[in-house]
């Protein structure tokens, strides 16, 4: 498996805009990679046999060396290292400190405590509101249920327009500042939803915040990307996830406890204090840790110091030139290619969005459910949802302290060959679990049954949502690793 690292990132995401062969899949571009890597490697061992065929050790311990140094790049990418006489601006060793790759822990840990608060606040959004849904229904008279359930789930509509967005973005001008802007306008965009006089006004601005307000949750993988190596990446990506997943769940908790106590509309302001507070951390107190943006800088610096006006990062010296116009284009529709040319990519996305839809709808009935049907005040109802929390916190302690050891017993299995695919055991657990947890909870509704084992049923709906999701975001980052967070 071909993994780059961050500064590669730079250029093959470049190389994919103006790659017209878009209809190869990734498999079989890894498997034409080894091909040449290994005819490459064939070709060194011949040339470094003596024509009277007596064995050469000098010729022969360099074509070791160089087949040594393919795989590395194999593996981790080409070496970008500053070549200055020829005007070329890249790290200045393979352990530069100024590589994300090769920040302490302690940085590493700082950066990603910010994106899993980000990550847990966006998706927080989407369910606080859920609780108090019929306080606000009642407030502008609305009974049609559909427009009802739509209050909350527009917001979520967002989050299929808003990475097309983002991500290519992140990849153009880098993370941070794309998570710290798209933080900001989630936090005036809900003061439209705390201030609605109206439905159609508060749907508005509803759907608008989800897709302007979602790159913190969307970005994420990106940064996971640029700061961990392929053999991190599923702790680190576990870690993250528990933004995402946590996030609904938190939500109505929350927000069943801030409707009752407070009003409805304050849900929107807890929401515009908190979203304001993360965008001033992303704006002063992140580090940016795309390699490509990182290396722009640098180079510009130089010139400002009295280098070369010629110096030109590394990154930028093997990308064909672009105008800025063409560029931008060809960044935003990288996930539409991805989306026409990857059927991996769809499978997976119909699969999580089929898995999502059945999240929503306990997030959309099981407060109505349990008021009615049993009895329970909106803050019982919302504690309710702990149930998919429990889920969820034993599938990121399963699958992601087991996730990256499966991939290592796998590799050593496939005689040191590793493959993406070896992530995605759990999905099989998950694709179960998950549409049993909608037939029980189904079933339940319908007869009646005890509150308790009906609160159940959303464990495992926990529990398989995520089992299916680490694992696809894992193999995705492992997959498209140049492409950053334009695949996620």
């Amino acid at each position: 498996m071909s993994v780059t690292s961050a500064e590669s990132a730079g250029v093959q995401q470049e190389k994919l805009a103006v790659d017209n062969n878009s209809a190869i899949t990734p498999t079989e571009k890894k498997t034409k990679e080894e091909e040449e890597c290994n005819k490459a490697s064939r070709a060194s061992s011949d040339e470094a046999v003596d024509v009277d065929g007596s064995g050469d050790a000098d010729a022969n311990a360099a074509a070791e060396d160089l087949e040594k140094q393919k795989l590395k790049e194999k593996i981790h990418g080409p070496s970008f290292i500053s070549d200055l006489e020829h005007g070329v601006v890249g790290w200045d060793s393979e352990d530069d400190p100024a590589n994300p790759k090769n920040w302490s822990n302690r940085r590493k840990l700082m950066v990603m405590s910010f994106v899993i608060i980000t990550g847990l606040m966006v998706p927080t959004v989407s369910t606080l509101f859920a609780p108090g849904q019929a306080l606000m229904a009642a407030e502008f008279g609305l009974t049609n249920s559909v427009v009802k359930q739509f209050t909350v789930s527009s917001y979520v509509l967002g989050f299929g327009w808003g990475p097309l967005i983002h991500a290519p973005m992140s990849e153009m001008y880098g993370r941070k500042y794309v998570v710290a802007i798209s933080n900001l306008l989630l936090s005036i965009l809900n003061i439209g939803c705390s201030e609605a006089t109206s439905v159609a006004m508060f749907l508005i601005f509803r759907a608008l915040s989800g897709i302007l307000g979602c790159a913190g949750m969307v970005v994420g993988a990106g940064i996971i990307s640029d700061m961990f190596r392929v053999e991190e990446t599923g702790r680190a990506t576990a870690l993250y996830l528990l933004g995402p997943i946590m996030g609904p769940v938190c939500g109505p908790i929350l927000g069943g406890f801030i409707s009752q106590r407070a009003g409805w509309r304050w849900c929107f302001r807890v929401i515009e204090i908190f979203a304001g507070i993360m965008s001033l951390c992303f704006f002063f107190a992140v580090p940016e840790t795309n390699a490509t943006v990182l290396l722009r800088l640098k180079a510009a610096r130089l010139r400002r110091a009295g280098g070369s006006p010629d110096l030109i990062s590394i990154i930028d010296s093997r990308i064909p030139p672009m105008k800025p116009r063409a560029k931008f284009t060809a960044n935003i529709s990288r996930a539409f290619k991805l989306m026409l040319f990857a059927p991996i990519v769809v499978a997976f996305s119909l699969y999580m969005t089929v898995a999502y839809s059945y999240l929503y709808v306990f997030f959309t009935t099981l407060t109505e459910v349990l008021t009615e049907q049993y009895g329970f005040s909106i803050e019982m109802a919302g504690l309710a949802y702990l149930s998919v929390g429990a889920g969820t916190f034993t599938s990121v302690m399963v699958v992601g302290s087991t996730n990256d050891r499966m991939v290592a017993y796998l590799t050593t299995r496939n005689n040191g060959v590793r493959k993406p695919e070896m992530r995605l055991g759990p999905m099989i657990i998950g694709s179960i679990l998950i549409p049993a947890s909608m037939f029980w909870y189904g079933w339940g509704v319908q007869t009646h049954i005890h509150w308790f084992p009906l609160i159940l049923s959303l464990f495992p709906m926990g529990s398989g949502l995520l089992a299916s999701l680490l694992p696809i975001q894992a193999y995705l980052i492992e997959l498209y690793a140049p492409l950053g967070a334009a695949h996620t």
